[in-house]
């Protein structure tokens, strides 16, 4: 199933959260509130996604993306700059920093340029791989290069190598402020992306990651972990992309 086109820029739902990762049903602490903001919604056909493969672009003032199509369902988020986005058949869309976006499966991506001939643009994407998709798929070899920086590529299959069936991303940007801890423990696995600052996420058996702006980080399903911002001072801001079935 093909998301609707007009669905594909920010929703802007903000939401309260503090202890709880159902946003919808969240609780509030009073003290140090946590706001998540619904970016997107994107709906596809089931599939059983075995890898997620993320990378980040980075496109020079002017750049333009070649013509391509997804196998895989791509799900990202606008760092920095202005993307022209087209889809084939659908009128073009103006991402900015702070958007998210979904490029559906199939459908050829006609535009995806830096829409600044002055600035440079700096966007993510996850993509949600059945086995042995491709991340990409160009109609002709790139004749300009594309500088794409690989983040972690987080494999989703278990002990007897099946993945996780989903049909549904949810994009959710979050602001982690000084003092305040945002506690997760998601049913099936999450993605997340560190926009702003740094973070530190605890997990089981007092293991503590940092992360910084620009790098990716993982949640599996049902480990409980707390995120919050490495600095006592600066807020940090985390943007995550949640499976759904």
């Amino acid at each position: 199933m093909k998301l609707s086109f007009t669905h594909v820029v920010a929703l802007a739902v903000p939401v309260l959260v503090s202890a709880s990762f159902m946003h919808a049903n969240a609780t509030v602490s009073k003290e140090h509130q946590i706001t998540s903001t619904k970016l997107l919604s994107a709906n596809f056909d089931a599939r059983e996604v075995v890898q997620i493969e993320a990378g980040s672009f980075h496109f020079l003032p002017g750049q333009v993306a070649p013509l391509h199509t997804h196998q895989a369902p791509a799900i990202g988020y606008v760092a920095k700059g202005s993307i022209l986005y087209q889809v084939e058949g659908e009128q073009p869309v103006l991402l900015k920093a702070g958007d998210a976006f979904y490029e559906p499966t199939g459908s050829n991506i006609l535009r995806f340029d830096n829409a600044s001939a002055t600035d440079k643009a700096v966007f993510i994407d996850f993509n949600f791989q059945q086995k042995n998709e491709p991340f990409i798929v160009f109609e002709t070899p790139p004749t300009e290069a594309i500088d794409r920086r690989a983040l972690p590529t987080v494999s989703l299959t278990n002990s007897t190598l099946t993945g996780q069936t989903i049909d549904e991303v949810n994009v959710f940007h979050t602001e982690l402020t000084p003092n305040s801890q945002h506690k997760l423990q998601p049913n099936l696995p999450v993605v997340g992306y560190v926009a702003k600052g740094t973070i530190k996420v605890r997990r089981p058996g007092k293991i503590i990651d940092r992360f910084i702006a620009g790098e990716s980080y993982h949640i599996p399903a049902n480990q409980a972990v707390t995120l919050y911002s490495a600095s006592p001072d600066i807020a940090a801001e985390v943007i995550s992309f949640e499976m759904k079935r």
